[in-house]
């Protein structure tokens, strides 16, 4: 149960947040997301009707998850060591897209479900979260298979995925360079999320709604008879919940080492131009969001223009970049090698932007499984605990309705799916 103290902390802040830290089969919780139910009016606090769930981790996933449960009449506490939104968490940094574009089905729901989440409670949240600027797709001979079965799911959604001609591309878009590839395709209904703000405005919302929020370090956890009884938080208060839920982004590598061997954590590359003086081309009003799909080559890469002023966003994934043994503690920095990988794609994609100055750069974590599938399952000694994760790159634009589907399992009215669960990561 939360100390007195506790209770006091978020009565009077509801952004402070006592440190939380998993150690042993608990290490420090970070960054997880999850989604807000779809239409709530009107929102009275009643007592909690379904028992008492913690939820740990504060990211994309953990977040809506907590939000979520909190709708369904339970007793939620959410706890996060660094705060939601943080910088050392995978839900951090300033943007993320969020599009339909996959060659999986499931992910293409999950991606429609999230934008209509945020669309429904932006307004609760009193700010604008989801940014629906359009996103091109830069496809190359090699993308081919992809582009046709993401045609395929466009078709059945009913959304708009119109393919374009070099000539075209360049005619409608002249800050764009099209050297290699095959075509272009334009996503209207795409664009991007504000990813910090958006953890911390669930957050909020969750604690507008009468839930719990701790930050803190958790320093053990207890499991009785097949089941986790409770976990004891740094300053000696004891949490004891009917389900606990772990949406820890990389600590789970940490957490659950005997359940997770087959995860890597890897860094990606966030960098920010400057957009050429006295012009507006690379605002988001005049370019959409975009991702070069080199799937097999040094031009992979994403980026958002210039959003909230902050400059023209460009994000990669470097070779040879496993981190997993010390995620939490090397030091964040950009080697030259791999900024001279950041210039190469704006040379042959942004041909404008040549020599624009870099003002700023970023390591995020990314938390990969073999398959890029997510983790959603209950632990194999404790069947109330769950393990959400995996992120693999495209989690913060499903974090909305994964969230919701989590919360839908973990209430017993949804089937877990053979897709997310943890066999496939253990051996």
């Amino acid at each position: 149960m939360p100390t007195q103290e506790s209770n006091q902390t978020n009565q009077l802040n509801r952004r402070t947040l006592l440190k939380l830290s998993l150690h042993s089969a608990v290490v420090s919780a970070l960054g997880a997301t999850a989604s807000a139910q779809a239409h709530v009016p009107n929102f009275i606090k009643e007592p909690a009707k379904n028992g008492k769930i913690v939820v740990i981790g504060a990211g994309a996933f953990g977040g809506w998850t907590a939000l979520h449960l909190l709708r369904k009449g339970y007793n939620v506490t959410l706890v996060d060591q660094f705060g939601p939104g943080n910088n050392q968490s995978s839900s951090g940094g300033e943007t993320r897209l969020i599009r339909a574009y996959y060659a999986d089905p499931l992910y293409a729901d999950m991606a429609i479900r999230a934008s209509q989440l945020w669309k429904e409670n932006e307004p609760k949240m009193g700010q604008k979260i989801l940014h629906q600027n359009g996103l091109l797709l830069f496809n190359y001979p090699s993308s081919k298979a992809e582009a046709e079965a993401a045609v395929s799911i466009y078709k059945r959604l009913g959304l708009p995925l119109e393919k374009v001609s070099l000539d075209d591309a360049v005619k409608r878009w002249p800050q764009i360079g099209t050297e290699g590839l095959d075509h272009v395709m334009f996503d209207p209904t795409a664009g991007y999320l504000d990813a910090r703000k958006g953890c911390q405005a669930v957050c909020n919302l969750f604690v507008k709604e009468g839930g719990t929020f701790l930050q803190q370090q958790v320093k053990q956890e207890t499991i009785k008879g097949g089941k986790a009884t409770s976990i004891t938080l740094a300053n000696g208060t004891v949490l004891e919940a009917d389900q606990f839920v772990f949406a820890c982004g990389p600590w789970q590598t940490r957490l659950f080492p005997e359940l997770t061997k087959k995860l890597v954590v890897t860094r990606a590359l966030v960098f920010f131009f400057a957009s050429p003086t006295g012009q507006s081309d690379f605002m988001e009003n005049k370019l959409p969001t975009w991702m070069d799909r080199d799937m097999a080559g040094p031009f992979r890469s994403f980026g958002v223009p210039g959003s909230d002023f902050r400059g023209f966003k460009l994000g990669l994934t470097p070779p040879d970049n496993n981190i997993t043994d010390r995620f939490d503690t090397y030091n964040r920095f950009v080697k030259p090698e791999e900024f001279e990988l950041a210039l190469g794609v704006i040379k042959r994609r942004f041909p404008k932007m040549v020599g624009q100055p870099l003002i700023e750069q970023r390591v995020c974590q990314v938390t990969m499984t073999p398959d890029s599938d997510f983790i959603l399952d209950t632990h194999p000694e404790a069947s109330n605990l769950w393990v959400m994760g995996g992120d693999s790159g495209h989690g913060y634009k499903q974090g909305a309705s994964f969230g919701e589907m989590a919360a839908n399992t973990v209430a017993g009215e949804k089937a877990k799916l053979e897709k997310f669960s943890l066999k496939r990561l253990i051996g």
